[in-house]
């Protein structure tokens, strides 16, 4: 009789392709989806300049390359001219979920590295997707029905034993001598409805160009050209402003390879009215701006993830409209960058923005420091602070301190009341100033009192 408890088995723990494509695209927005593709055409720039030994310009390495997305009710396309997929690339690793071990090595200045971009922006949009690629000698396509590829378990025997091997069909592979224009298109067609319906919104169209402008800013203005829908895409690039009074900080260091530069300061006047309930539009473009090899993932961010709320720097306020800081980390192995999967989050944990995270609260403190004593002379600030010149922050030079102007008075102490908003426009009114903030109300009336009742 078998002795019970001595045989050995295999217990199955294929994944199952439903479960991964919704895991995969689950918590991904749309516009992140085609940025990965974008970033990608990006990265074949300088990987078609490896194959050919070709050096790019340092400073405008993109000069010349164009990469056009278009986009309705009904499909999308996004083509490029940057060299397009080896084929032995498109067979081992190009579609495969995450970049395997084995994988060739990233080139400098990469910004596509976990290697699940493409597919996932593939099976977030819809069933229906054609991909054409060339290197200008070899070329392929590929032709995927998303929803019979999920049913199709791609099971194989071997020694008796059932394997699962996911795969994608390449078809028209010509490996010498294509006559195809180097570059990859990308089409998805079948949209799902609510993706169709988004790339019908024009607030979507003007979001995706937003972004584009603002998270691509540093990549644009080194040559890449954009296209949306027709309209060509012109960076907004993170600006300071800089006179005698007035200039950045900025600071460069490099760790284990790893280069990280720290820029901050004035980049617009702070608002009359600081006060929690004020209203200023422009608020969204203020506070730190998190650049990963000329990629931003995090902007304006006025979290504690930039030091925000972390003694000794307080939360943010309104007071503190009008700073701006960007910290730039830049490597030749983008793996060591503090960026997550969707490259719309900092990974704060990480070894190098830990190392920058001191110089960036240090340097928000001396702006808290500054906002709280310019209060007591804001009008003669201000007129210095509109006064000074706008400069991109890569035309910032090195300075190890922030620059500001000092406060001409002192013993100053600040007065804060709240009172019903109908009675500070009643106010404003008395006084002829219609209008004004409720911050100059204030001190309107505070003047009226004084000079009548103290003043003598």
């Amino acid at each position: 009789m078998p002795i019970s408890g001595n045989e050995d088995l295999l217990a199955n723990a294929n994944p199952s392709k439903s479960f991964f494509i919704a895991m995969l695209t689950r918590d991904i927005d749309l516009v992140d989806c085609i940025l990965d593709l974008l970033d990608n055409s990006v990265d074949g720039i300088g990987e078609a300049a490896r194959r050919q030994g070709v050096q790019l310009d340092h400073d405008q390495p993109f000069v010349g390359h164009l990469v056009e997305i278009s986009f309705g009710r009904d499909s999308f396309r996004i083509s490029d001219a940057s060299g397009g997929i080896p084929i032995q690339v498109a067979e081992d690793y190009a579609f495969r979920f995450g970049r395997p071990d084995d994988a060739p090595l990233l080139q400098e200045g990469t910004i596509g590295l976990y290697g699940i971009g493409m597919k996932r922006a593939m099976f977030k949009m819809g069933n229906l997707v054609e991909i054409k690629s060339s290197t200008g000698s070899e070329s392929f396509e590929l032709n995927l029905n998303v929803d019979e590829w999920r049913r199709d378990p791609q099971i194989r025997l071997e020694h008796g034993r059932q394997l699962v091997e996911w795969s994608f069909p390449l078809t028209r592979v010509v490996r010498n001598g294509s006559t195809v224009p180097a570059g990859t298109v990308i089409e998805v067609k079948e949209l799902y409805p609510g993706i169709g319906r988004q790339f019908d919104s024009p607030a979507f169209i003007e979001r995706l160009r937003r972004m584009i402008a603002r998270d691509y800013a540093f990549i644009l203005s080194r040559g890449l050209k954009v296209r949306v829908n027709t309209a060509d895409i012109v960076p907004v690039m993170p600006r300071m402003r800089v006179s005698d009074e007035f200039a950045p900080f900025k600071h460069v260091e490099i760790h284990e390879g790893v280069k990280i530069e720290i820029t901050a300061g004035l980049a617009d006047p702070p608002p009359d009215d600081t006060s929690a309930t004020a209203r200023n539009p422009d608020s969204g473009v203020y506070g730190w701006y998190v650049v990963c090899n000329d990629r931003v993932v995090v902007s304006a961010d006025k979290s504690s993830d930039t030091g925000w709320g972390m003694r000794p720097v307080p939360a943010w306020h309104p007071q503190f409209i009008g700073f701006m800081g960007v910290v730039r980390f830049d490597s030749a192995e983008p793996s060591k960058l503090p960026w997550k999967t969707t490259k719309r989050d900092v990974e704060a944990s990480n070894t190098f923005y830990q190392l920058a995270l001191p110089t960036m609260i240090k340097a928000t403190k001396r702006w808290v420091d500054y906002t709280n004593k310019r209060r007591a002379d804001a009008k003669r600030l201000k007129k210095m602070e509109r006064a000074a010149k706008q400069v991109p922050v890569s035309r910032i030079t090195v300075s190890e301190q922030m620059r500001l102007p000092m406060t001409t008075k002192n013993d100053v102490v600040v007065i804060e009341y709240v009172r019903e908003a109908a009675d500070v426009e009643a106010a404003a009114e008395a006084l002829g100033i219609v209008g004004s903030s409720p911050t100059e109300v204030g001190i309107q009336t505070f003047e009226y009192f004084f000079k009548r009742e103290v003043v003598r």
